[in-house]
């Protein structure tokens, strides 16, 4: 596996637009069938030890290849370097609260470009950050008046420090810029449903390098797709929006990930 970026060029700096970790897989690629167990215990036995897992919902991978998991009912995040059979806890002490140090349920996991961890601490209904090193957070959003968040089943981040979340309790996904603790709805305008500017308790999201969204909206049995500034989205798999097994069918779709191909 590689790593690719496309580099825009500004007469002040320059960023990479396709996110942090962008990859590159050739149109003919195929996987092996049998996995290989690299977290968690191979037998599929739960536990909370460092060897263990229960229930892990979320992943993310650096350019090291070290895995990071939202471990959610252990209430913490761990961390995996290459060949590691034994996690790190890197944020989170497995027991559920909402102080600086604890987690509730976790279901969404990112990491930025200088190493810090954000959570969607999802039970806690709030977006956690964790500096390098540090298993003391802080707040970068949290449900209020002003920022109505509820649980957050996904996130996502680019180099800009934007963060994307999908809120399935108001079905919706939000963006976050830094330093503003008050999200901008980019999709899910118009409440619950199954209209093309609805979503019905989405999970799922990726963001392209030109900003269009795709969600897995789980309620609708389909994945939308929202270009730039677009209120209303375009249903890109499942097209009726009927559950099925059928090659044109979803059925409550939890995940999206768009690779360079498109």
């Amino acid at each position: 596996m590689t790593t690719t970026s496309d580099t825009t060029t500004t007469s002040i700096l320059t960023f990479l637009p396709t996110g942090i970790y962008a990859l590159s897989i050739p149109t003919c690629a195929t996987w092996n069938q049998t996995g290989i167990t690299v977290a968690g215990n191979s037998n599929g036995n739960s536990g909370s030890d460092l060897a263990s897992l229960i229930n892990p919902v979320d992943i993310f991978v650096d350019n090291n290849y070290t895995l990071y998991i939202a471990d959610r009912d252990n209430n913490r995040i761990v961390r995996y370097h290459t060949n590691d059979t034994i996690g790190t806890v890197v944020a989170g002490n497995s027991t559920p609260g909402d102080s600086p140090s604890e987690l509730n349920a976790p279901k969404g996991i990112a990491v930025d470009q200088y190493g810090a961890i954000i959570v969607a601490d999802s039970s806690n209904y709030r977006i956690q950050r964790f500096p390098l090193g540090s298993t003391v957070g802080t707040t970068l959003a949290i449900n209020s008046t002003t920022n109505i968040l509820g649980q957050v089943r996904d996130l996502h981040i680019n180099v800009n420090n934007d963060i994307f979340v999908t809120d399935s309790d108001y079905s919706h996904v939000i963006k976050y810029y830094p330093n503003n603790g008050v999200g901008v709805i980019l999709a899910g305008n118009y409440g619950s449903g199954s209209a093309a500017n609805q979503l019905s308790n989405p999970y799922g999201n990726f963001v392209d390098g030109n900003e269009t969204l795709y969600v897995a909206d789980y309620g609708s049995n389909r994945v939308q797709m929202y270009l730039t500034g677009a209120t209303s989205g375009t249903t890109v798999a499942s097209l009726t929006g009927s559950s099925g097994s059928s090659l044109t069918q979803l059925n409550g779709p939890i995940a999206v990930v768009v690779d360079n191909n498109g």
